[in-house]
């Protein structure tokens, strides 16, 4: 199946059925998260698609970073939202046709930072977590 398909699969099932309370109910409280832990994966894949980004020291400490956020939110409570993300960008990124990072090490530095940014936005999302 397609990106497209995938995409019109997606909004079929979105739509609202027939009868439906037009109103909408209360924020999932866990939709911040889950799309914090999304975007810091897109952000780590891309690093990871820099030359010889993966083998660096850098690269390293900011992946141990996140699987340390990743235990403060399972002991916060917030596991299911780390996994709904998880979940969201496996089903996403293998129809990405994103190009890999670029050979430089101006490149490199702009998706380490990209990395070390959206880490700190799920640091945010955990601590503002409440279940």
């Amino acid at each position: 199946m397609g990106a497209r398909q995938a995409g019109m699969l997606a909004a079929i099932f979105l739509v609202p059925s027939c009868g439906s309370d037009p109103r909408p109910g209360p924020p999932n409280p866990m939709e911040p998260l889950r799309r914090a832990t999304f975007r810091t994966l897109a952000a780590r894949d891309f690093l990871a698609s820099c030359p010889a980004g993966p083998e660096r020291h850098e690269v390293e400490l900011q992946v141990r970073r996140f699987e340390e956020l990743k235990q403060l939110a399972l002991r916060k409570r917030a596991g299911r939202a780390i996994w709904l993300g998880e979940n969201d960008w496996a089903g996403v990124a293998r129809y990405s046709d994103r190009e890999p990072c670029a050979a430089g090490e101006e490149e490199f530095g702009q998706a380490l930072a990209a990395f070390s940014g959206s880490l700190d936005s799920l640091a945010g999302q955990i601590a503002a977590f409440r279940n």
